[in-house]
């Protein structure tokens, strides 16, 4: 049987009548995120998630997973963040647990190359930016890097004590901090000799950050990491680093996977077949001159430059690290709104992985981020994560058949409330995992205040309130159809039991439209949380291949 995903926004796929089944009344309101210790185990996430074949994010238990959360990045030295509370870089546990009563189970943290793998010196040094076969720069220190993974890692597990997954993500913009960004350390920046510039420059001011992309050096740097043809060695080195980060965390539960390199802009080496055009660069990187790289016809062949490394990054994760998924993204070049699309070449080979996109407004303040036409914006995004939901599928391989999972692991960067709200409701009626950039501003030099859902004075921006969303965290089976009303908040989710699942599914109720009692409203299962619970778990019926809920705040009525 085919899966199907989630209907498309504002349609029903199901006419699965709710009002016949059981029914329960709670007399108090939703209290948050419960203490571990309160949860029976098979109820909540924990334990390592998985999606060996596609098309979802399933659990220990088999139950497909939905991930909602947050991204949390520092890009100013020490290029970590840190539990320490009332620091610059905090991290700690206040935050992981307004997180968590946010509804949140996933945090996009952010590690940098230059953090890893500082090494020494600036850029164009002769002795890595010189033309020929990759050798070993002399840059890299164990000790180093221990230690910054150490603070790495204190992230991750005070996350996990909330009931948090990490997605580790390797960062970067405009490639370095050379450019104004962060990513790689100074010393692999090779521009070939084209000056670098003291600031951003741009035809029309303000300047914005992402218009170092067009600096010819900036573009220079880039080149010579796709082609890897200097003798630095800059994929190896970036290999090394990857290694180590996955060696690390292969055996904490609490990390989900990895973001091999956030926002790529390889816009050379683009194989063009009548039907599509392929960034060849960013496969490569991925998968190596050894590993089959084919479009989709399966028949056009993906050639590699002559440097490039015979073994992947994704193999070089995931041989250090066989457990967690890895989310590759798609080229930063990608749009979604006209113009050339560039794709990945698939990897037949590999398992494990999970389709990784960004949506974000074209239309956008230079100085903020904001949006300057709300609807244009909200129209603009949801296409973008339609085209990419439709997209994912072609990505369909031998190991993953009907596709690999998705998630959108940025959008967002806006303070406004509606536009917020839109485009998670969106975002879940397509039933997609996502993380909102992001969490706080940490003195994001590729970013604005307006960003971060956490201000400068610890309270929530407007776009805050519009995140936490009842929705599945974890269904017993396939998800068909899932709904929820912004106008009287009720959330309804039909899904294909599965009887092999004996975990029940576990629905998380927004606290704020759930705040006064509410009613629950089954068919082909039993409801086996308590009244008044903040998760509500249900568990299927032996004698049903359709299950559906309806939750309602209010008390109960019967339905028509």
């Amino acid at each position: 049987m085919t899966a199907v995903l989630f209907s498309a926004c504002g349609s029903s796929s199901s006419s699965q009548d709710l009002s016949g089944g059981g029914e329960q009344q709670s007399n108090s309101r939703a209290q948050g995120v419960p203490s571990l210790s309160s949860l029976q185990e098979n109820t909540y996430l924990n334990g390592a998630l998985y999606s060996k074949n596609g098309p979802f994010i399933t659990d220990r238990f088999g139950r497909v997973v939905t991930l909602h959360g947050t991204n949390a990045v520092y890009k100013l030295p020490p290029y970590s963040l840190t539990v320490k509370p009332n620091q610059p870089n905090s991290l700690a546990n206040p935050d992981a647990q307004r997180m968590s009563a946010l509804g949140f189970n996933l945090a996009r943290v952010g590690v940098i190359w230059a953090g890893v793998e500082p090494g020494k010196g600036g850029p164009n040094q002769t002795q890595v930016c010189t033309q020929g076969a990759a050798t070993n720069p002399g840059m890299w220190n164990q000790k180093v890097a221990n230690a910054y993974l150490d603070q790495v890692e204190q992230v991750v597990n005070e996350l996990g004590r909330h009931h948090i997954y990490s997605l580790i993500d390797m960062h970067q913009d405009v490639w370095s901090s050379v450019f104004g960004g962060e990513g790689a350390p100074a010393w692999a920046t090779c521009t070939n000799g084209l000056p670098i510039p003291a600031t951003v420059q741009c035809n029309t001011a303000p300047c914005r950050w992402s218009d170092a992309y067009g600096e010819p050096s900036e573009i220079a740097a880039w080149n010579n990491f796709w082609d890897n043809s200097v003798i630095g060695g800059l994929q190896q080195q970036y290999q090394k680093s990857w290694a180590a980060v996955a060696k690390r965390f292969a055996n904490n539960p609490w990390v989900v996977g990895y973001d091999p390199i956030n926002e790529p802009s390889a816009m050379n080496n683009v194989v063009v077949t009548p039907q599509y055009d392929y960034t060849a660069s960013l496969s490569c990187l991925y998968g190596g001159r050894n590993t089959k790289l084919v479009a989709f016809n399966n028949k056009t062949k993906i050639p590699c430059p002559a440097g490039v490394p015979n073994i992947g990054l994704i193999q070089t994760i995931q041989s250090n690290d066989p457990k967690h998924l890895v989310m590759p993204e798609v080229d930063n070049a990608v749009n979604p709104n006209g113009g050339k699309t560039l794709y990945l070449a698939t990897t037949p080979s590999l398992s494990g992985l999970v389709y990784n996109f960004h949506v974000y407004c074209p239309y956008r303040s230079g100085v903020t981020g904001n949006a300057k036409n709300q609807e244009l914006c909200s129209s603009k995004e949801t296409t973008s994560m339609v085209n990419n939901v439709n997209r994912r599928a072609l990505y369909a391989s031998t190991l993953q058949p009907f596709g690999p999972a998705i998630i959108m692991s940025e959008f967002g960067a806006t303070s406004n409330q509606k536009l917020s709200s839109l485009l998670a409701l969106d975002a879940g009626s397509l039933g997609l995992s996502w993380a909102w950039w992001s969490w706080r501003y940490y003195s994001d030099p590729t970013g604005s205040s307006a960003e971060a859902l956490v201000q400068a004075d610890d309270q929530l921006s407007p776009a805050g309130s519009a995140l936490t969303q009842t929705y599945a965290m974890a269904v017993a089976g396939i998800p068909i159809d899932a709904q929820s009303d912004p106008l009287n908040g009720q959330f309804t989710l039909v899904w294909q039991t599965n009887p092999e699942i004996t975990a029940p599914t576990t629905i998380f109720l927004d606290p704020m439209t759930f705040q006064y009692p509410y009613c629950t409203y089954v068919t082909g299962g039993t409801i086996t949380s308590k009244p008044g619970a903040a998760m509500v778990t249900v568990q299927n019926s032996s004698k049903s291949e359709l299950a559906g809920i309806r939750v309602v705040p209010g008390k109960c009525v019967k339905l028509k």
